[in-house]
């Protein structure tokens, strides 16, 4: 588990894309990023509370689609 926890660890250091930094004057897309997954993580398990499974299953793609074009673009 050590092991596992070390790899992923150095690839997230190791590779700036997938810890979500950017280029130099990269802005807010990154943060922007982050701040939508735990928006899109709250609001898809609303849906599942009041509505049930079958209802997230319609509702989280288009959270997810609908919160992705709210990102700025660079």
């Amino acid at each position: 588990m050590k092991r596992l926890a070390a790899l992923s660890a150095m690839l997230i250091l190791g590779a700036p894309t997938l810890a979500l930094a950017a280029e130099h004057s990269a802005g807010y897309r990154g943060v922007g990023m982050l701040y939508f997954t735990f928006m899109a993580a709250i609001l898809i398990y609303g849906v599942y509370d009041s509505f049930g499974k079958k209802a997230m299953y319609v509702a989280a793609p288009i959270i997810v689609v609908g919160l992705y074009l709210m990102l700025p673009a660079n």
